[in-house]
């Protein structure tokens, strides 16, 4: 009976030993998570400024807004587990960061695209095994694999197309501008559009331009100025700015939080789609699955009045 009770107590035992190693793995991952949401923010911002290319801009865009929205989720769940989320990324990456920003043009492009898909390699790796489960921990890691995964496959485009940009120009006669194959002194065949046509083809283009206003289309002035709500109904930000891409699609907004009355607060960027309309009472309120204090810690920003741009604060 004595070696029964023995026998249970080691049980015992072992399950507690095991649900701590459980719990520190776990705080472990959401720190290495957020380190690297706050790493990837810190370089797409970086690309966004010494890229060469539109394509890694944009890709640098992409970045800030993803993992900012990425870095929100993961501060709010380390927060209700008891974790303190760390504010900044890890040496290694801060290091790194550091060589990326001597680099411009296509040195940077080049460089930054091989660090993407290392990186991103590495945390598709680290998410996959915090994957395993069905807790919020797991389901986090779950739901933001996806995420990675599309970075991924992005920076592996840019890489490869940056060294496909470093083949020799010229090698095939078919990339060759059309009045560079044809031969010498052969006369011109077609003729210069008229005016009328030009002018045909602008209104043509003007009016697939114009578009109806679709039946569940929401006016900016339901965002602009207006406060944002958690879940619980509580005020977490407001809309100080709506941020448009070239192409004229709403991208991001800017949240002020914190402070009183405008003072002392803080600006921080938010990806559009983070947002949801919600209505109540026949009024519209914007809502957001964060925390005010998840929105707190995100990076900052400031309004620069020469270039028209909101750009990172300064540490």
């Amino acid at each position: 009976m004595k070696s029964r009770y023995v026998i249970m107590s080691v049980v015992l035992i072992l399950a507690g030993f095991s649900t701590q190693a459980l719990a520190k793995s776990d705080t472990a991952f959401l720190n290495e998570a957020i380190q690297i949401n706050l790493a990837e923010i810190s370089v797409g911002d970086l690309a966004q400024k010494n890229g060469g290319s539109d394509d890694v801009k944009s890709f640098g865009k992409m970045l800030v807004d993803d993992h900012t929205a990425s870095n929100m989720k993961a501060t709010s769940l380390a927060q209700s587990n008891g974790v303190t989320p760390p504010t900044e990324p890890k040496a290694a990456d801060k290091q790194k960061h550091d060589e990326l920003a001597k680099l411009s043009g296509a040195d940077f492009d080049r460089e930054f695209a091989k660090a993407m898909v290392k990186g991103h390699e590495e945390a598709i790796s680290k998410f996959e095994a915090a994957s395993k489960g069905d807790d919020d921990i797991a389901k986090f890691a779950q739901e933001t694999l996806p995420t990675l995964q599309k970075h991924l496959k992005t920076a592996q485009t840019l890489e490869s197309g940056k060294s496909a940009q470093g083949a020799s120009p010229g090698a095939s006669e078919s990339t060759k501008p059309r009045y560079e194959m044809a031969p010498a002194g052969a006369a011109k065949t077609e003729a210069a559009p008229s005016a009328e046509t030009k002018k045909g083809a602008s209104e043509a283009k003007a009016a697939e331009n114009m578009a109806t206003v679709p039946s569940d289309a929401v006016s900016v002035n339901d965002y602009y100025k207006q406060n944002v709500y958690n879940s619980s109904d509580n005020t977490i930000g407001e809309v100080s700015d709506v941020l448009l891409s070239k192409n004229g699609q709403v991208k991001a907004v800017i949240l002020s939080v914190g402070g009183f009355l405008g003072l002392g607060g803080k600006y921080v960027s938010v990806p559009f789609n983070a947002l949801q309309v919600s209505e109540k009472n026949g009024k519209r309120y914007l809502v957001m699955d964060t925390t005010k204090e998840a929105l707190t810690s995100a990076p900052g920003y400031r309004y620069d009045s020469p270039t028209g741009k909101w750009v990172p604060e300064k540490a």
